[in-house]
């Protein structure tokens, strides 16, 4: 119906420009820490959110797409479902994140870096939890309620990293405006999710069991992905200097906002993939995955080219002349964050068709080969090595859950838009060479005018078609 397929532009619209504009938030967050700090404060900033995240991970357990997965199932208990999971993850967190600031006591770590760790740990207690409640949101198609949760967080976030210098904050007190910005981010998601299910936390073993079952191998898969995502901010942080920890952290930062583009969509498209796939509508979910796949491509292939001309400059503009040798780290991690997107598609595709299990291997083998690699270069060649490995294991994993989902779905992508995206994006590197190197942001701009232009000569998608690749005919699920 078309108010049906309105109200879907409308959803991907809002979900779109709230997390632009989240990101927008965050790369300023970014300029006003590092400047605040220094190469040496923002690495020791970096090593307290690097080695907390590794906990909060344990404490998920893949709790987060097991919501999602159960709660978008045909005749789900939505209520019981969410009751239970609400009530596993305090009993998870409670046990897990008090364990961060007592390893923490054991490792070569300033005072000031166990203490912010263990503030840190309270923060990660609010946003995983917060996280958890995103499948609420994305069932109902009402993604931009939770978007505007997050945009709250990011917005005091920003205001306290601003005033941070006035006060006299310091590294505590900047975790501490972590801490209440997502506990004010979790306190608004639940007065809006409050209004469509009853949320009571409960105790039901059997659900529990079903949900452990369920989760545990998504939670080893996020777990060994995680040891190669932030092992390399771990590993850095026992063999080298705060300033290099600070200077690969800039750069991976703003890598982090980049890879929110692909976990935005296939959180929205992760629910119509489920139920395409459950449903036995393979013809749909080989349609949406293909069209997930080509925005991918648009999007990705740029952005790696882009971050390795522009790198040096854009991290000057972002984090200042301080941090200008984490534009060469950038030049690294922007291709890195080109796979993230490829291999977030798949990742999520391979949920949807409930072959975790088969990943957990894969996902365990990459984490033990990239380890390895940590552990043998980065006492050497510190961030250098770190962030080639971080492309090496980004790279394997990609191929991996490609190759699963390839061979359990029969889907085998088309690559007429990779093509298109691939000539265009020469185009405008040769364009961003060309043009006299005078305001980064304006050479930004003048290169993605060039690029989309181009690719609109080469016959790949225009903008408006781009924006409407993941609208589905109907909603999968009604709005209650």
């Amino acid at each position: 119906m078309p108010s049906e397929k309105r109200a879907l532009a409308q959803n991907t619209a809002l979900q779109v420009v709230g997390k632009l504009l989240a990101a927008i938030f965050g790369i300023f967050t970014v300029a006003a820490l590092t400047r605040y700090l220094g190469v040496d404060g923002y690495g020791q900033l970096t090593t307290v959110l690097a080695f907390t995240s590794v906990f909060a991970v344990i404490v998920d357990f893949g709790l987060t797409l097991t919501t999602t997965q159960m709660i978008s199932e045909h005749e789900a208990k939505e209520e019981q479902i969410l009751g239970s999971l609400l009530t596993l993850r305090v009993i998870s967190a409670v046990l897990f994140l008090a364990l961060a600031p007592i390893a923490a006591l054991w490792l070569p770590y300033d005072h000031i870096v166990q203490v912010a760790i263990a503030v840190g740990a309270f923060s990660y207690l609010f946003g995983t939890t917060s996280q958890m409640m995103i499948g609420v949101f994305q069932k109902r198609l009402m993604i931009g309620r939770f978007v505007l949760a997050e945009l709250v967080n990011r917005a005091l976030v920003l205001v306290g990293a601003i005033l941070a210098p006035m006060f006299g904050l310091g590294l505590i007190g900047i975790v501490w405006i972590l801490v209440i910005g997502n506990a004010l981010q979790l306190i608004t998601i639940l007065v809006f999710a409050g209004r469509h299910v009853r949320l009571r936390p409960q105790i039901n073993f059997a659900t529990w069991r079903k949900i452990i079952v369920r989760s545990w191998p998504i939670g080893a898969s996020i777990f060994f992905n995680l040891i190669y995502l932030r092992g390399d901010i771990v590993f850095l942080s026992l063999f080298r200097p705060d300033a290099e920890i600070g200077l690969y952290g800039a750069a991976y930062k703003v890598v982090d906002v980049m890879t929110a583009i692909p976990v935005m969509f296939m959180g929205l498209a992760l629910p119509l993939l489920i139920a395409a796939w459950t449903s036995h509508s393979h013809e749909k979910f080989k349609k949406q995955l293909q069209d997930a796949f080509n925005f991918f491509a648009v999007v990705a292939i740029p952005l790696a080219l882009g971050s390795i001309i522009v790198g040096v400059p854009l991290m000057e503009l972002i984090a200042g002349p301080e941090f200008s040798e984490s534009g060469h780290v950038l030049a690294i991690l922007g291709p890195a964050a080109s796979i993230v997107f490829f291999g977030s598609l798949f990742g999520h595709t391979i949920v949807a068709i409930n072959k975790q299990r088969i990943m957990t291997w894969g996902y365990f083998v990459v984490a033990v080969i990239t380890v390895a690699g940590y552990l043998i270069f980065i006492p050497t060649y510190g961030m250098w090595a770190a962030a080639w490995w971080t492309l090496i294991s980004e790279t394997i994993i990609g191929l991996l859950t490609f190759t699963v989902v390839v061979k359990v779905s029969g889907y085998f992508p088309q690559f007429k838009v990779v093509a298109q995206a691939v000539v265009a994006s020469i185009v405008m590197a040769f364009a961003l060479i060309m043009i006299p190197p005078i305001n980064v942001l304006l050479n930004v701009l003048i290169g993605s005018i060039v690029y989309f232009v181009a690719l609109g000569a080469f016959g790949g998608p225009k903008i408006n078609q781009i924006m409407t690749l993941f609208l589905p005919e109907k909603p999968p699920i009604s709005q209650p």
